[in-house]
Formats: C-alpha cells, sequence, structure tokens
C-alpha cells in the first residue's frame, strides 16, 4: 500500500481525535464524542480499504466485508477502546478470490496499525465465525453488536442471517442462560453494589456493560434494537428510558474524560481520578457545604442507579417473565390476597390499575406484603407504581396513613427488611421523607463512609430489622436479646432513620437532625412522649461509639456522667443498639470484635450504674475484686501450667484491662508475662480470621515505651488499627495491638521476626528509634494523593478525667503515625496513661490520656494544668504529624 496513504489517515486521525477532544472540553455529550469517535474510525478505515482495494484490477476486486463488532459495532468507541474489527472472507469454495481477500486483509490489518488505529483484529469465513460462534457465546454476542463498515454487503447480509438462524428459541434460551450467567458473575467479581468508593464505570453494578448486557437479553427476546424500542414495545416505562439514556450519557461522558485524562483505557473512578473529573467537568465546592468530588459522585451515584434498575427490570421482564412457560415450574390460577394485591405466575401484583389512585398507601404496602408471601413484586406492578408515584408524591409526605403503613412495616415482628431497598430505590421513601430525598446519593469523600447518607440510613434501618427478627442471634446474642425485647420500637426505628438525615445542613448534623425529628412530628402527629426520645436519640447518637473508643472506660466519673445525661434503661438500650447498627451499616470491615467489646463495656457498666440505687453503683474496691476473681476463674481452666502465678497475673492487672478481657486472650497474656518478667520482654502475634492479627508486647515499664513499640512496627510496615495501653502494677507494660500489613492482611511470619528483633535493639539502646522509622518511610509506597485527604485536628479535654488530660487527635494515617505521637509525646515531658487508637478508613481517630511529668509550683505529675504548657504540648504534636505528612 502507498505509504502517502497511510500518512493522509494518520494526519486525519490526529487532527480528527484534536476536534473530537475540543468538543468534548467544550461540554459535549457522551453519546456526541462516542458517536464522533466511532465514526471518524469508519471514516478512516474505509478510506484505508479503498486505497488498499484500489490497487487490484476492477475485474478481480475482492469479495471482502470489514464488520464493526463489539462497542465499535454498537458506535461506542470511548477515547482508548479497542476496536474491533472482524474481516469476513469468501468460502474456501471461492478458492482465488478468498486468497485475495486475505491478502487484503493482512496489508488492511498493518496499515492501520501503521496509522494509528489500534485494533483488535480477525479475519475468518462465514463457516468459522458460526462455529466460534456455537462455542462461545461471547462471540455470539460480539456478532450481535456486528455493522457493516466497507466492503461486500452481500457477504455482511449472509453474516446477519446466520447469526438469527443461530438464536433460533432452544438457542435463545441458552444465550439468555450464559448472559445471565455472566451478568451475575461480573456484579460478584467487580462489586455489587453502586456504592462503591471507587466504582467501575463499565463492569461494576449499574455500568456501561450491564445494560448492553441487558439489552443483548432484550434483544434476542423480542428484536429490540436500543432503549428507545425497549421503551416502544412496553418493556420499560417511557420515564425510565429517559433516565437510563441520560445516565447512560454522563457515564459516557465521565469514561471519556477518564480516557482523556490519563491516556488509558481507564475505566475505574479510583479517588484521585475523582478530584481530577470533578475539576475538568466543572464542579466546584460549595463554601462550608457539599465539596466538588462529593457533588461529582452524587451525579455518578444516582447514574448508576438508573442504570442497575433499568437493567434490572429488563432483564426481570425478558428473561424471566417472558420466558416460555415450559421453561418455568407450573404455578397455579391467580390467587387472591386482598382487595388491592393478588398473585400472579408466583409474583404479586396489583388487582387493576386504580389500585394506588384509591389509595396512595399502597404504595408501601405493596413491598411489604411482596416480602410477607415471600416473593418477587410483577413488572406490571412495579412500573405502575412509578407512575403514579409522579403523581402522587407529593402529598405523601403528610399523608399518616401512609406513614402508618411504613411504622408497621419498620416494627413488623420477623421482618428482615427487604422490602425497605426497592422502596427507596424506587423513591417511595424519599417521598414519604424529603429529609431523605434531600440527600440521594449524597457522597461522603471518606474511606470509612463507603455508602451515601440515604445508602447508609436504609442498610442502617434493614440491619436494625434483621437483629430484631432474630437473623444475627448467632453472632450478635447480646444485642439481639436486647433489640427483641424493646417495647417500643418505633422509636428506635425512626431514631436510625433520623440520626444522619442532618448532614449538610450545617457543621453539628445531630442537632440539625433533632430539629428535623420536632418538624416531623409536627407534620404527621408523632407521640410528643416518642417524639422528644427520638430527638433525643438523634442528638446523642454518636456518644457511645466516641465514649466506647475514646476514653477509659474504667473512669467511674465518667461513667455515672453518662448515665444521669441518658437518665433511663430503656433509652441506654436504644442507644446501644442504634450505635452497633449504625457502625456496622457505615462499611462491611467497620464492626470488629475490638469495638464490639468497647462498646459492650461501656452499656453494661452504665447499665449496671442504673439499676443501682439511683445513680450510686456498688463499692467500687468490691466491684473491681469481684472481677478479679471472675476473669482468674475463667482463666484457670486454660492455663494450668501457669495456675500457680495466675492469683498474682491478677492482682497486678488495671482495672480496665479487667473490663474488657476475654479469657482466651488473658490465659495467652499470662503465659507471656512470666516471660517478660524474667527477660524484660515478650511478644506475641496471634492471627484472626478477618485478615487482620492481635499483637501483645511486655516489657518493663518505662517512659517512651509506646514510642519504641510503635517504631519497630511502623520500620515493618506493619500498620496500627487499634491499641490499648496498660502499666500493670508490677512494673510491666501490657500493650495490645490491632494490626495488619500496609498491603492488607495479617502481618506474615517473617515481618513479626523482623519487627521482634528490631524490638530488642530498640529496647537495648542499640538502635535509634527516630533512625529505624525514616528508613521505613522512605522506602514505604504509601499513596496519600490518592485517597481522600483528612485534616488535622486536636482537641484538649480536661472534663472527662478528674486526674488526666485527654488529647484526642484526628488526622490522616500514615505509616509511622503512632509512634511519631508517641515520640512527641515523650519529648513534651508527659506520660500516655492511656491510649485508644482507632482507624476509620484512612483516618486515625486517637485519644490519649496524658499526666504531665514536669513539676510546676510543687505539685506532683497529673494534669497539664498550665495553658502555655498545653499548648507546648500540642504544638509539639502538630508539627510532628506535619513532618511526618510531608515524608508520606
Amino acid at each position: 500500500m502507498p505509504n502517502d496513504a497511510v500518512s493522509l489517515v494518520r494526519a486525519r486521525l490526529a487532527e480528527g481525535r484534536e476536534q473530537i477532544l475540543a468538543r468534548h472540553r467544550a461540554g459535549a455529550g457522551g453519546q456526541e464524542v462516542v458517536r464522533a469517535i466511532s465514526a471518524l474510525t469508519d471514516e478512516l478505515i474505509a478510506d484505508l480499504f479503498a486505497a488498499i482495494s484500489a490497487q487490484f484490477p476492477a475485474a478481480t476486486a475482492p469479495r471482502l466485508a470489514l464488520v464493526a463488532t463489539g462497542g465499535y459495532g454498537r458506535r461506542e468507541l470511548a477515547p482508548r477502546s479497542d476496536i474491533d474489527l472482524l474481516a469476513l472472507l469468501p468460502g474456501t469454495s471461492e478458492g482465488p478470490a478468498r486468497a485475495r481477500a486475505e491478502s487484503i486483509a493482512e496489508h488492511l490489518h498493518r496499515a492501520m496499525w501503521d496509522a494509528g488505529l489500534e485494533a483488535g483484529y480477525a479475519a475468518r469465513t462465514l463457516e468459522q465465525c458460526v462455529d466460534l460462534a456455537r462455542e462461545d457465546h461471547t462471540i455470539r454476542t460480539a456478532l450481535l453488536d456486528g455493522r457493516l463498515v466497507a466492503g461486500d454487503a452481500q457477504l455482511f447480509r449472509g453474516l446477519e442471517r446466520a447469526t438469527v438462524t443461530e438464536l433460533e428459541q432452544r438457542r435463545v434460551e441458552e444465550f439468555i442462560s450464559d448472559k445471565l450467567e455472566e451478568y451475575n458473575e461480573r456484579r460478584r467479581r467487580y462489586g455489587g453494589s453502586v456504592w462503591l468508593l471507587e466504582p467501575h464505570l463499565k463492569q461494576g453494578k449499574g455500568g456501561l456493560r450491564d445494560l448492553q448486557g441487558a439489552l443483548w437479553i432484550a434483544r434476542v427476546r423480542h428484536k429490540v434494537a436500543g432503549l428507545g424500542q425497549a421503551g416502544e414495545r412496553g418493556l420499560l416505562p417511557q420515564r425510565e428510558v429517559t433516565a437510563a439514556r441520560a445516565a447512560r450519557d454522563l457515564l459516557w461522558r465521565l469514561r471519556n474524560e477518564l480516557h482523556y485524562a490519563t491516556a488509558r483505557r481507564d475505566d475505574r473512578l479510583t479517588f484521585d481520578n475523582q478530584r481530577r473529573v470533578a475539576q475538568a467537568l466543572g464542579y466546584t465546592d460549595e463554601p462550608g457545604g457539599e465539596l466538588a468530588v462529593e457533588k461529582l459522585m452524587r451525579d455518578t451515584y444516582i447514574a448508576l442507579q438508573e442504570i442497575a434498575r433499568a437493567s434490572d427490570a429488563l432483564i426481570n421482564r425478558c428473561a424471566i417473565e417472558d420466558a416460555p412457560k415450559s421453561l418455568l415450574r407450573r404455578v397455579p390460577r391467580p390467587q387472591p390476597i386482598d382487595a388491592a394485591f393478588k398473585v400472579w405466575n408466583g409474583r404479586v401484583t396489583v388487582n387493576d390499575k386504580e389500585v394506588f389512585a384509591r389509595r396512595p398507601a399502597d404504595l408501601i404496602r405493596l413491598y411489604a406484603v411482596a416480602e410477607t408471601w415471600g416473593l418477587p413484586v410483577y413488572s406490571y406492578a412495579r412500573d405502575l407504581l412509578v407512575q403514579e408515584l409522579q403523581r402522587l408524591a407529593p402529598q405523601l409526605a403528610t399523608d399518616r396513613e401512609a406513614h402508618l403503613e411504613l411504622w408497621q412495616l419498620l416494627v413488623r415482628e420477623g421482618s428482615d427488611g427487604s422490602a425497605l431497598v426497592p422502596l427507596h430505590e424506587l423513591g417511595v421513601l424519599g417521598a414519604l421523607f424529603p429529609e431523605i430525598a434531600r440527600l440521594r446519593a449524597r457522597a461522603q469523600h471518606s474511606l470509612y463512609h463507603v455508602y451515601t447518607v440515604d445508602t447508609h440510613t436504609v442498610f442502617a434501618i434493614a440491619h436494625m430489622m434483621r437483629l430484631r427478627s432474630g437473623a444475627l442471634g448467632d453472632t450478635e446474642p447480646l444485642l439481639t436479646r436486647v433489640a427483641r425485647s424493646q417495647q417500643r420500637p418505633l422509636v428506635l426505628m425512626l431514631g436510625l432513620l433520623f440520626h444522619d438525615l442532618g448532614k449538610g445542613l450545617g457543621p453539628d448534623h445531630s442537632t440539625r437532625g433533632a430539629e428535623l425529628v420536632r418538624a416531623y412530628a409536627q407534620r404527621i402527629g408523632l407521640d410528643p412522649a416518642d417524639a422528644r426520645d427520638v430527638e433525643w436519640l438523634v442528638l446523642a447518637h454518636l456518644r457511645m461509639s466516641h465514649i466506647s473508643q475514646r476514653r477509659d472506660l474504667e473512669d467511674v466519673a465518667l461513667i455515672k456522667s453518662f448515665a444521669r445525661e441518658v437518665e433511663t434503661a430503656e433509652r441506654l438500650e436504644m442507644l446501644y443498639l442504634l450505635t452497633y447498627v449504625d457502625m456496622a451499616s457505615v462499611s462491611p470491615e467497620n464492626w470488629t470484635p475490638w469495638k464490639a467489646n468497647l462498646l459492650r463495656t461501656l452499656y453494661e457498666k452504665t447499665h449496671a450504674t442504673m439499676v443501682a440505687e439511683g445513680l450510686g453503683a456498688p463499692e467500687h474496691v468490691q466491684s473491681v475484686e469481684a472481677r478479679r476473681q471472675r476473669l482468674a476463674e475463667r482463666v484457670a481452666p486454660l492455663a494450668s501450667e501457669q495456675a500457680k502465678v495466675l492469683e498474682e497475673f491478677v492482682k497486678e492487672l488495671p482495672e480496665r484491662y479487667l473490663a474488657t478481657a476475654q479469657p482466651q486472650a488473658a490465659a495467652r497474656h499470662l503465659k507471656l508475662w512470666g516471660v517478660a518478667r524474667k527477660t524484660g520482654f515478650a511478644g506475641d502475634l496471634h492471627r484472626s480470621a478477618v485478615g487482620e492479627a492481635d499483637l501483645t508486647l511486655l516489657a518493663t515499664d518505662r517512659p517512651g515505651l509506646l514510642a519504641l513499640f510503635t517504631a519497630a512496627l511502623a520500620a515493618n510496615g506493619i500498620d496500627i488499627l487499634g491499641a490499648e495501653v496498660n502499666s500493670l502494677s508490677g512494673g510491666i507494660a501490657l500493650d495490645t495491638f490491632v494490626v495488619r500489613e500496609s498491603g492488607g492482611g495479617a502481618p506474615s511470619q517473617t515481618r513479626w521476626e523482623s519487627a521482634r528483633a528490631d524490638l530488642l535493639r530498640l529496647l537495648s539502646g542499640a538502635e535509634d528509634p527516630h533512625r529505624l522509622v525514616q528508613k521505613r518511610l522512605r522506602r514505604a509506597s504509601w499513596a496519600s494523593s490518592a485517597a481522600p485527604a483528612v485534616a488535622t485536628r486536636l482537641r484538649v479535654d480536661d472534663v472527662s478525667s478528674e486526674t488526666m488530660t485527654i488529647l484526642d487527635v484526628v488526622t490522616q494515617d500514615r505509616p509511622g503515625l503512632l509512634h511519631t505521637i508517641a515520640d512527641a509525646l515523650h519529648r513534651a515531658g508527659v506520660s500516655i496513661e492511656v491510649a485508644r487508637i482507632a482507624t476509620e478508613g484512612n483516618r486515625a481517630t486517637d485519644a490519649f490520656y496524658l499526666r504531665d511529668l514536669a513539676v510546676q509550683s510543687g505539685r506532683s505529675a497529673g494534669k497539664i494544668t498550665d495553658p502555655a504548657r498545653r499548648a507546648a504540648v500540642t504544638g509539639t504534636v502538630e508539627t510532628a504529624i506535619a513532618s511526618l505528612a510531608g515524608v508520606g
């Protein structure tokens, strides 16, 4: 082929790409850009084909069809998409023509690459295409999207006819079955939720491939070509067709921007890409409000949800409801349920189209009935609900009968909450509660909050319903018992519903949420006593998580103060349940045994205080001694070899250890304590089943010991997720840590042995901790730029403890952070008496109980009372964290 033809195509390709990029930058929609890229590709391939074919005499013009397949066939090429092209050859009986076609196909393939068109290329005969399609449904799918770009139209029509013939009735069912399996497997692989922190725009749930898969199924079942025809045939309501088109256009635009910005085929909206895309597409921060990246993700989540909804509806209609009856199990005749609903073909549907007009509250009851019967909702009933909701939505917020239906669903015995998700996704909950609708898909730009605010709320309520049903009795027996004993479950459920709805209205979302409760109670006529308790739950919903994870649970004054704040045992139980469900619904990994133990301890201590006479508690010393005895009795069967020293060990334990100790862990600690008394050090790594490990370190206590412990861990790539610092009365420090490797998973034995060796050198003074940690930080590959930034905040609390000053630190988690803080406090001349360490995503939320070692005005070590001294301590910590951020 002449080189000048390739050069012309290369120049036209560069020019065309620049023009399309300019259109994208000017705000062109996603569909406009992918269509333009596809059209440009068609033009250039046709030019190359014409130039090559011109070299053959007219009498020997080759029989060859160039067929676009896959995304190229659908005219959906993104800037870095592969170009899937099939060179369709004549059959083997046409010997000379076949040879000429193969030669042209080979020249064309080379010419495309030389011109800069990266193509996934295949040259096959019709017979070969049919044989491969029979064996591989992905090839069969690619041929469904085939269209002629250039060449022999008659040859291409033969391929079209063969493709249709292959999809006879039996083949249709086989194809749909294969596609459903692929559909479900892809969702499992890429995450079965649209609410992922870093969603995959193509392969994830609600991504572009979801809609493609659904349309493939609709095409072979009903011969529809695209969303428009799906709407015309009644497979989707027109509103959903319009919404799905807009959502797909946005996903295309986002994907185009990702390809342009990264200069590669990148379809995952990672944290660093989110910031980049938000800026490129013109999103801006609201002063004191929603961030630009949160606006971007809100729009993205809404688009993913619309695509997922439309895809599932199409598949439900085409692959299940419209399947041949011979492939479905036998079902009885229509079975009446009540005046509004019936069972039809194994699904719940409406008796007539006026159901919701007669009684709008049945919009809620439809899914409640389906949950009760254990059956799905028929697509006609679902579509009618969506249609009628557009008309009835304005009145639902004040429709008491509709709210009573929801209340009955929320408190119904045995309900697993499965009706809530469709009620939310279809917009019914948002119509009942404009407070929820305002937060639809409201993203929280952090690693800690996996779900949007509205989705977290719905998941939390459903989780509480499962807890009350007894479904979690094996894993959460105490919480299940407390939940099932509630006399006013509606108060608990409404408190949970409103607990986060104040977000986005100001800095204190708890206070804002309480204001929303008052307005709702007045709007709908909630019982005044119930309304007061719902309001209190919303105001206090963060208290138990804060106290349990960041305060010393052995501080009797703190427990009494909290008990007075709660006032009644019923409120305590409801707040305990709400706190658990809130934490467990933040992300799948957030609820840990460590957090569960702390929260349970706070609940039990507060409950014991409240049930005693007045707010008094049993004699403190007696209660501590009783706990020592109980722990010794529970440990004894597990530590027969250490029976002689068990009593001595238990006597030396601090009160806070007694409150949270588990017998198996205490037995391990007993053995290590014996070693540490003899050698000055002992350590043990105990792997758990959740990808983390419990690490126990014991050593002769001294100032700055925590800084040494954490230096060795940081230097060996061991991240600390939680920590408990204990000083035994005999002079041994017993510190426990929840740890994992920086890349995830429990630390390996090799890594632990290396950290142990470093620890021994640090304790002996043979190694400098600062130098050791610096070596680690220099080689750490901590991609802090890819995660949402966390601002550093320090707060001094001089109220919660009578004897110590508490320093709360919230900052971005980094390798060596705990060592940096512990070392800074040691250098500032303060002693860490208690450390409560927690990691939430990439946010560290730590609390340190401090005693000032500097003697001032004749006073011994105690609280940091002097303002200048307090400022010096916090300044030292702030400087150290800032320095670490610069290294990381």
